[in-house]
């Protein structure tokens, strides 16, 4: 890739974990400690976890696993709720531990809150300093509201680690955008490849939004979007800094048909490439529902739906 809009990635690497994909190397592997990606919980009757290495048998489930810190040394496991802490929003880990089926989980709120208050370790915000993003640090926010929102480690970014400048800013997580030096790499990489030129702009049509899911994903969801944790953002228009700037709503071509013009190229490898290479967890644009025909939605959630 060429150096020239790629400023401060040299340090992101060291902070940044490759992919939001499950399974992908941790901090403590690559020599940071900024960003802690926690597995998914066991599923009931879960074989105990297999020694490092050992391949998983086919079907199991996998056990819930100490989160990885810097060192290799494993992170205790998530306390047993007190008394005084608020009902319904203790760490899944115990409850998942005694219950007998599907049915006794924690609701999937408290799981996606759980999952993104667990994926961004102290010096996240330094990591992204580090990067080159440019941001304002947002208060941390110990517990969900009512509603059962909130941003557990938030930052406003308005710079991401390769210059793209976003408007108006994130309200993300800082887990996440950290993660942003992986998910601009890509863009930049087809940007280079298709419009001869990189991003300088991203125009987004939201961030942090406290909100149920809409569209298609609503009945599998159990309620509310990534964007209620700072996890999630969504983008309408990519500014290239030379040439016109290439909209989802205009020019984001249908899987069925073939782009015919390097703005509808860019836009197809992009989404592709995005949810290949696993830099977000998961990219949901014009192809997948109706509700995402004007802008790609990029999120770094769960796992699983369910």
């Amino acid at each position: 890739m060429h150096a020239r809009f790629l400023p401060g990635l040299a340090a992101a690497a060291m902070a940044s974990v490759l992919s939001c994909s499950h399974g992908s190397p941790t901090l403590s592997e690559l020599g940071g400690a900024a960003l802690i990606a926690p597995s998914p919980p066991a599923l009931p009757g879960a074989a105990p976890a297999l020694a490092a290495g050992s391949p998983a048998p086919q079907g199991a489930a996998p056990a819930i696993a100490a989160l990885p810190v810097a060192g290799g040394e494993a992170a205790p496991s998530p306390p047993a709720p007190s008394p005084s802490a608020s009902p319904g929003w203790a760490p899944w880990a115990p409850h998942l531990a005694d219950a007998t089926d599907l049915g006794e989980r924690p609701p999937r709120a408290q799981r996606q809150w759980n999952y993104i208050a667990a994926a961004a370790g102290a010096d996240c915000r330094d990591a992204l300093k580090i990067a080159g993003a440019r941001f304002r640090a947002i208060p941390d926010t110990a517990k969900p509201n009512k509603k059962g929102c909130g941003i557990p480690h938030g930052v406003l970014l308005t710079r991401g680690p390769t210059g793209i400048v976003y408007s108006p800013p994130l309200q993300i997580d800082c887990s996440l955008a950290l993660r942003l030096a992986d998910i601009e790499r890509v863009i930049q990489e087809e940007a280079e490849a298709h419009l001869s030129s990189p991003i300088a702009r991203i125009s987004t049509l939201g961030s942090y939004a406290c909100r149920e899911v809409v569209g298609r994903m609503r009945p599998w969801s159990e309620g509310l979007s990534e964007h209620s944790f700072g996890n999630a953002f969504d983008i309408a228009r990519f500014t290239p800094k030379r040439g016109r700037a290439i909209s989802v709503l205009r020019d984001y071509v249908l899987r069925d048909k073939d782009p015919s013009t390097r703005e509808g190229h860019f836009l197809r490898s992009v989404t592709r490439r995005l949810r290949a290479d696993g830099a977000a967890s998961r990219v949901l644009g014009p192809d997948f529902d109706a509700s995402h025909r004007d802008h790609l939605h990029v999120d770094c959630g769960t796992p699983r739906w369910y």
